[in-house]
């Protein structure tokens, strides 16, 4: 080897190589790094996109329960006395004063058992009813579904005869109910 080939491999060729392996290999690192970011945003973007589908679907399936919503709210809001009465009329002329009669409504005043332990307004209803469990049933059934927030606090079920009311046998129904108005805490 001469005195010039040495620097020429050492300085040419050896040094070259080096520079581009290690450019490479930064080269090699970037394109991985640039590759696991690119994976990652493409696979949040798929799961945003997934979200954003599946809040569609979701708009398109409330949508049309929006209205009722709206009037549960309102149902909520309003009075529970007048509403108890207002569902309970509704209800009671589909039956016959035999199947199904009401006896008495009150408003007692007294906080109950279930009002104790609540911290809101509460209203207590006292109803009695005369005639078969199965109208009764459906009247009571009528009333919970539609105030969410009247809870049965007691049923009492009595069996009485009337001979000169010409009823051999009936029930002897009372019902109280706790409702409270929604949204109205005491102090």
């Amino acid at each position: 080897m001469s005195a010039y080939t040495k620097p020429i491999i050492r300085f040419g060729l050896v040094t070259p190589a080096i520079f581009n392996c290690v450019l490479l290999a930064g080269v090699a690192a970037g394109t991985a790094k640039l590759t696991s970011v690119r994976a990652e945003k493409e696979l949040r973007y798929d799961e945003e996109t997934k979200r954003i589908a599946g809040m569609k679907v979701l708009e398109a399936r409330i949508a049309p329960r929006r209205k009722a919503f709206e009037d549960q709210k309102k149902m909520l809001g309003a009075d529970p006395g007048q509403l108890y009465t207002k569902i309970l009329d509704t209800a009671l002329p589909r039956y016959k004063d035999i199947e199904l009669e009401r006896s008495s409504l009150i408003f007692p005043q007294d906080r109950g058992k279930v009002a104790k332990s609540v911290k809101c307004d509460v209203i207590r209803v006292k109803a009695s009813y005369q005639g078969g469990i199965g109208p009764m049933q459906e009247s009571l059934l009528q009333v919970e579904s539609l105030m969410p927030q009247a809870m049965l606090e007691e049923l009492k079920i009595t069996r009485k005869s009337d001979l000169l009311m010409k009823r051999p046998d009936y029930l002897v129904i009372d019902t109280t109910h706790a409702c409270w108005k929604a949204g109205e805490a005491r102090p």
